[in-house]
């Protein structure tokens, strides 16, 4: 699943290419793909003006003039713009723009979704008024209170109403700066390891969206091309390999049914 710096990346490429470009129209090839509260609908579109493309955790957010559009990649979701090569299959809507541009939204597996709404209510209807703070709208205060808790800490930085944005490769990677071992409870980290946690959150975040996001299948930016930070990665899906900072082989196990890369001797496993 795309993470926050996948969705920053494409939000930054598509805020450079088509705001202040007006809507022809949005073709719908498969209508699971989109999510309506009424009046809001797909024939309302044409001549909408892109005021503005944000993000909010994992999600993109075009503000139009009357309506919010707001996208969540989910698991395979792909956005392309004016791809070079055509796109046969697998696509979901295309959006067309009255300069000639053309937007396609391609998911195999179906679980990614459009929600179109009018004008401040695309939140409420997406969810997007439940999530988290960003990782950098956080202060310490509120992480050392949200991190009181007998979930595990890996748990925790992927729950998206404690922090926004945050999937599996990122936790890990965070998780390896701060050494911190996934399973270690939210209450048991010092306020030393909490700060030092946030300061990794942040790090790995940055690095993810100054190298363009992560590839490794699924995951293109709106141009088609891949990211460069699984060239970067330290520990996630290294499972066997040497950790980068010592001689012990990474491990890969399971929390709360999420796979968890860690290195046993930079982050030791919490005291029972």
């Amino acid at each position: 699943m795309p993470e926050l710096p996948e969705v920053e990346t494409i939000r930054r490429y598509l805020n450079l290419s088509i705001v202040n470009e007006r809507i022809q129209k949005l073709e719908v090839l498969w209508a699971g793909s989109v999510v309506k509260a009424e009046p809001a609908d797909v024939y309302n579109l044409k001549n909408q003006k892109i005021n503005s493309i944000a993000r909010k955790g994992k999600y993109l957010l075009f503000q139009l003039e009357d309506f919010d559009m707001v996208v969540h990649l989910r698991m395979t979701g792909q956005i392309y713009l004016n791809p070079q090569n055509p796109l046969e299959d697998h696509i979901r809507w295309v959006l067309y723009l009255q300069n000639g541009d053309k937007l396609y939204y391609r998911d195999v597996r179906k679980f990614g979704r459009l929600f179109l709404a009018l004008k401040s209510q695309g939140a409420r209807l997406s969810g997007l008024d439940k999530l988290g703070p960003e990782p950098w709208e956080i202060t310490l205060e509120y992480w050392q209170d949200k991190l009181k808790s007998n979930r595990s800490i890996k748990l925790l930085l992927l729950d998206q109403r404690v922090i926004s944005g945050i999937g599996n490769i990122y936790a890990d990677e965070a998780l390896f700066l701060a050494k911190i071992h996934p399973e270690t409870k939210g209450k048991d980290l010092s306020s030393k390891q909490a700060a030092e946690l946030l300061v990794a959150v942040r790090t790995v975040l940055d690095l993810g969206m100054r190298f363009g996001g992560t590839s490794f299948r699924d995951y293109v930016s709106g141009d088609g091309k891949k990211g460069n930070m699984q060239e970067k990665l330290l520990v996630y899906q290294k499972d066997g390999q040497l950790c980068p900072r010592c001689t012990k082989h990474i491990e890969k196990i399971k929390v709360g049914g999420r796979s968890s890369h860690f290195c046993p001797i930079c982050q030791l496993k919490p005291r029972r």
